[in-house]
């Protein structure tokens, strides 16, 4: 700003000190009429130059949301205007509305970003971007014509406008051979109406001076840009629920209306301290948040808290929740019961051994001529199917003869039941 000011004292000194010195060589022949008509063209000139030293650059540095006001969200509006596709009500009235909201979605979705309808970090980005390859600027105008054209497409001025009694309007700075993007014109009331102007030419040595700045980029050096909107506002969290319970882990997720960190601080009181509970967080800023407990003592219950922050660092936390932890599966350590042993079908050379059991389990029979039956040498037959009825079948006996056997059920859990040895004889 002060490089400006100095190109700008310095433009009014030669506009006014020249012509004084051409008045001061010729008052002798130059008729006093012709004289008050070179002060008014200084006067004039003057005049412009005052006009045209109050225009300054449009930046775009924070982030906005609905609610938002200023020089930030006008510049927004009026980026947004320029593509009739993106924003087709083209308002700018410095105020983040709906229509605003509804712009910004279009404007994410034509860039595939997020649809969430504010500006964030990535949308901020994008739009700098935008704004470098279509400058605007802020011409502070005292013409009634210029009041009457902002009127039409902007709210009421600020506070800040007011106290100046200044009306800000956002202009295109239109490089030479350039027209003006198609979208900042738009079809009013059957009229041509320019949304966003052109902005007034500039004395060469200011515009050079300009450009050399926007060039920079980020560096601001002239403090010409109004500073943006600070955002107290914290973030809202909704939608807290849990998920993925088990014995000893947890999901616990929630929504924010902008992008905010992660954190829950969770302990097995109700009451808990946010300076001595266990935590887990994530510092990444997003708006659909999710973080898994590990650790967890099943058939517990637990109480925990959420917490996001945004990028200003405003922090909201939620009321306690609290949730329990599934319980360890029961053993089973408790073996089948068998019951009613029959014999039926016996022949010289078979016979049909049955029995029950209390719960479903395997069948086998281990059988010899010898008593007791030792169970790792005698024969078997069995059935791996788990039943309640048992059926077994034997064959190839030889007639005439006592038998010995040893039924055995095992259930699920491999728990096995064995009766005390029994005995049948084959008939002749």
């Amino acid at each position: 700003m002060t490089a400006l000011k100095n190109l700008t004292a310095t433009a009014l000194a030669l506009s006014i000190f020249a012509p004084s010195f051409a008045f001061a060589q010729t008052t002798s022949t130059t008729s006093a009429p012709a004289l008050i008509g070179q002060i008014q063209s200084i006067q004039t000139q003057i005049n412009a130059l005052k006009q045209q030293q109050q225009q300054y650059l449009a930046t775009l540095q924070s982030t906005l949301a609905q609610g938002s006001a200023g020089e930030q969200v006008a510049t927004l509006q009026a980026l947004l205007a320029s593509d009739p596709s993106l924003y087709p009500e083209g308002i700018v009235s410095g105020f983040y509305g709906r229509l605003t909201a509804d712009a910004v979605k279009r404007f994410q979705k034509k860039n595939g970003i997020d649809q969430v309808g504010f500006v964030g970090p990535k949308t901020l980005k994008k739009l700098q971007e935008y704004l470098k390859k279509n400058p605007l600027a802020f011409d502070v105008a005292v013409a009634a014509a210029t009041s009457t054209a902002m009127s039409t497409s902007s709210s009421t001025p600020s506070n800040n406008d007011k106290a100046k009694g200044k009306d800000k309007r956002p202009c295109a700075i239109v490089p030479p051979g350039h027209l003006i993007a198609p979208g900042w014109l738009k079809k009013h009331k059957g009229e041509d109406r320019q949304i966003v102007p052109e902005c007034q030419k500039l004395p060469k040595g200011i515009k050079d001076l300009i450009e050399r700045d926007h060039d920079d980029d980020d560096d601001n050096d002239h403090g010409t840009t109004t500073p943006p909107v600070a955002d107290v506002v914290a973030p809202v969290i909704s939608s807290v629920n849990t998920s993925g319970i088990s014995t000893t882990t947890v999901s616990i997720n929630w929504f924010t209306n902008e992008l905010a960190t992660s954190k829950v601080y969770f302990g097995t009181t109700p009451l808990v301290n946010l300076a001595s509970s266990t935590v887990v967080s994530n510092n990444s800023l997003v708006s659909g948040h999710t973080l898994k407990l590990m650790g967890l003592v099943p058939s517990t219950t637990y109480y925990y808290v959420v917490e996001s922050r945004d990028v200003s660092l405003n922090t909201s936390t939620s009321s306690t929740l609290s949730f329990v932890t599934s319980a360890l599966p029961i053993v089973d350590a408790t073996a089948p019961v068998i019951s009613s042993i029959g014999l039926s079908n016996i022949s010289a050379t078979t016979a049909m051994i049955s029995w029950i059991t209390n719960e479903a389990a395997t069948s086998k029979l281990y059988y010899a001529t010898t008593t007791p039956v030792n169970l790792s040498t005698a024969l078997s037959v069995s059935n791996l199917s788990l039943v309640t009825n048992h059926i077994m079948n034997l064959a190839g006996l030889t007639a005439s003869t006592t038998y010995y056997y040893v039924l055995e059920s095992k259930d699920a859990a491999a728990n096995s039941a064995t009766t005390s040895t029994q005995s049948f004889v084959t008939t002749n």
